[in-house]
């Protein structure tokens, strides 16, 4: 599957989408939105370690993405469920 898969899009908008969008959605079903950039971070670590391993055994990288990922995540996940919690109160 990731031999047809271009690498920009691959690290610009299939990882992002899928590592932000699982943290997130855990988050606002906890309703912690300090779980998201956890999820996150778990997600984006295995998916460069699972990705090295499969173009190069012997190289051990971590990237930029592991800091700036589960930041985002966290603005997203706690804006919606702060908005949430908020919505609940005023009802």
């Amino acid at each position: 599957m990731y031999q047809w898969i271009d690498p920009f899009i691959w690290q610009l908008l299939i990882v992002p989408v899928l590592t932000i969008g699982v943290g997130v959605f855990v988050a606002i079903r906890t309703e912690k939105a300090y779980i998201a950039p956890l999820v996150t971070l778990v997600l984006n670590v295995g998916i460069e370690l699972v990705m090295g391993f499969l173009y190069d055994p012997y190289v051990f990288l971590l990237f930029s993405w592991n800091f700036i990922l589960p930041f985002i995540s966290f603005v997203l996940a706690f804006t919606f469920v702060e908005k949430r919690k908020t919505e609940r109160q005023l009802d």
